[in-house]
C-alpha cells in the first residue's frame, strides 16, 4: 500500500512539473508564432497586395492552438467591422500572457490595415522587434524556471517518497 501511495505522490508531483513546463513552453509559442506572423504579413503586404483578413486566413494553420484563437478572434473582429477590439474580445479565456503583453498585442493587431503598405510594413517590423525581445525574455523565464520547477517537482516527490518509507 504504501509503494501505491509513494507511486501516486511522485507521479503527481512530475505531472505539476510538466504543467508549470508546458505553460512556459506555450509562452514562448505564442511569441514565435506573433513573429512568424509579423514576417508572413511583412511579405504578403510587399508582393501579393492581398487582404488583410485573406493573409491572415490563409497562414492561420502555421499557428499553434493558443494562437489560433486569437487570430480566429481577429478574423472575426475583421468580418464584424461593428464590434470594438478590447482585451477582453481578443483574448478570451487565454490566461498566458500577462496585461502589458496582452496591450501590446492588442494595439499591433488593432493599427493593422490602417496606414498604407510602405509604412504598415515598417510599423509590422517595429512590432516584431517588441515581439523578438519578449520572446528571448521567455526563453529566459523557460530555461529558468520550467526545467527548474520539472525538477523541483520531481525531487519533492522523491523526498516525500522517502519520508513516507
Amino acid at each position: 500500500m504504501k509503494i501505491i501511495l509513494i507511486l501516486i505522490v511522485v507521479i503527481s508531483m512530475t505531472y505539476i512539473g510538466f504543467g508549470i513546463l508546458q505553460y512556459y513552453i506555450k509562452r514562448k509559442k505564442i511569441f514565435e508564432d506573433i513573429i512568424l506572423l509579423c514576417e508572413k504579413l511583412c511579405v504578403e503586404i510587399s508582393f501579393s497586395k492581398n487582404t488583410l483578413s485573406s493573409i491572415i486566413s490563409s497562414n492561420v494553420n502555421l499557428f499553434s492552438k493558443d494562437f489560433k484563437n486569437i487570430i480566429s478572434t481577429y478574423l472575426n473582429y475583421l468580418k464584424n467591422n461593428n464590434e470594438v477590439l478590447t482585451k477582453d474580445f481578443l483574448f478570451k479565456k487565454n490566461t498566458l500572457l500577462n496585461d502589458d503583453e496582452k496591450e501590446l498585442i492588442l494595439n499591433f493587431f488593432y493599427n493593422l490595415g490602417r496606414l498604407d503598405a510602405s509604412n504598415q510594413i515598417s510599423q509590422i517590423n517595429d512590432y516584431k522587434n517588441k515581439f523578438i525581445e519578449l520572446k528571448q525574455k521567455t526563453n529566459e523565464e523557460n530555461s529558468k524556471f520550467g526545467s527548474l520547477s520539472l525538477k523541483l517537482l520531481i525531487l519533492m516527490g522523491l523526498l516525500i517518497g522517502i519520508i513516507l518509507i
